[in-house]
């Protein structure tokens, strides 16, 4: 997935511009999710979790489109 799949994506399922930033961060810059977590102000904890559904819904969607 590039940057703007990510956006389609990002914004369908993450209601905070902070939080679609910081998967962005995780996915596309290599930050640990407790560094984003830090830098863009999300809330503790909750940002590794954000990341593994963003994973799933990209796994899902390529799933689907090779099918």
């Amino acid at each position: 997935m590039n940057r703007n799949q990510f956006q389609f994506i990002a914004q369908r399922i993450f209601k905070s511009q902070n939080q679609r930033v910081a998967v962005e961060a995780v996915i596309f810059d290599g930050l640990s999710s407790y560094e984003a977590e830090k830098r863009f102000d999300v809330p503790k904890g909750t940002l590794s979790r954000n990341v593994r559904k963003y994973k799933s819904e990209a796994d899902y969607i390529s799933s689907v489109a090779t099918a």
